[in-house]
């Protein structure tokens, strides 16, 4: 069971891009993780009548349970809010919401920060654009310039049809210069990105110390595992995940705002405990430039500030001076509206009128 709200992805991009084939392999392919996946219509999921034991539901809202602890949901746009709520509850890992037939992306994005559902938090939106067919798409539908500035993650699918990948690639970069883009085939994305290690560790774990029948996909995994199958054919492409932890002093409160609003290049989620100048310790958030904030509850040990960055072709040594850029002076004179600057992003602020931006 996770100890904190389950994230909610938003997965979007145009037709034939590989949403389908990304929903795919987080449903089979993301290891001991346990994942749930909201569509408009299990059309856009191929889901392997094998590997399904059991469904329920009826109407716009019907649910598939897979062997392997994921769910596959069909939703209509009213009632998501409800359905990301119960799928919480059932102690996934992660929750990806197929944006195709249910709304904009932005317009996703907004429903799933504003929800007012507790026990789910906004992961991220992982824009999927084809690398062999981008100019094109982009000439018919103006639009996409829109939504790669709007994404957190870009997956740059079908890198292996594509005539020009790097023209592909700058081209996404033209239109999300800050955002990671990662590079694929058959949009196999690192997990990694986006559920914790130490989740997957835990999941893992779980499995090992479970003396239990394989379920059938698992039982698939390990003979491609043995076979040098599919997870081994992407491997190369996992290369480029970076993870970054800094541990050092107090850090200056609005620096380290500017430094999370703001995150480093290529940097797609980033993690930890901040205290600031005046000894307050918070737990810090952030999927690309969506920050959220909390006191911490009940003091860990270790270093004072300690921060993980996560994301595609980090520079390490950039990292590590953007974060040092924001030790705090022991000798400034105090500042007790600082803080202030770091706390706006809590979810007391968002709903306190008395917590304003400086």
């Amino acid at each position: 069971m996770r100890g904190g709200p389950v994230p909610v992805v938003v997965v979007a991009g145009y037709l034939g891009a590989g949403k389908s084939t990304l929903l795919n392999h987080l449903l089979s392919g993301a290891g001991d993780a346990r994942i749930g996946v909201v569509v408009n219509d299990f059309g856009a999921v191929n889901i392997d009548a094998m590997l399904v034991s059991g469904a329920t539901g009826g109407g716009s809202v019907r649910s598939v349970s897979l062997s392997n602890g994921c769910v596959c949901c069909t939703v209509d746009d009213e009632e998501l809010e409800d359905v990301l709520g119960t799928l919480a509850a059932r102690g996934l890992d992660l929750i990806v919401v197929e944006a195709s037939g249910l709304a904009e992306p932005a317009a996703m994005v907004r429903r799933v920060v504003l929800a007012q559902e507790p026990r789910i938090d906004y992961g991220g939106l992982v824009y999927v654009a084809d690398a062999a067919h981008l100019a094109g798409t982009m000439e018919r539908h103006p639009s996409l310039r829109h939504h790669l500035a709007l994404a957190d993650l870009v997956v740059l699918n079908k890198v292996d049809l594509a005539a020009d990948p790097d023209a592909a690639r700058e081209l996404v970069r033209r239109y999300a210069p800050s955002a990671p883009v990662v590079a694929t085939v058959d949009a196999v994305v690192p997990v990694e990105l986006l559920i914790d290690a130490e989740v997957l560790a835990r999941r893992a774990a779980e499995r090992r110390d479970s003396p239990r029948q394989l379920t059938l996909d698992e039982a698939l995994r390990e003979h491609a595992h043995d076979d040098g199958g599919a997870e081994h054919r992407h491997a190369h492409l996992h290369d480029a995940y970076t993870a970054v932890t800094v541990e050092t002093g107090p850090l200056d409160a609005r620096a380290t705002a500017a430094l999370l609003a703001d995150p480093p290049l290529g940097v797609f989620r980033a993690k930890g405990f901040v205290t600031v100048a005046d000894g307050t310790r918070l737990e810090v958030h952030a999927v690309g430039r969506h920050v959220r904030t909390a006191v911490e509850r009940g003091r860990r040990g270790g270093a004072a500030s300690v921060l993980v960055f996560l994301g595609i072709g980090l520079d390490e040594d950039a990292v590590r001076a953007r974060v040092q850029g924001c030790v705090a002076d022991p000798h400034a004179p105090a500042d007790p509206q600082a803080v202030l600057s770091l706390l706006r992003y809590s979810a007391a602020a968002q709903s306190d009128s008395a917590i304003l931006e400086d």
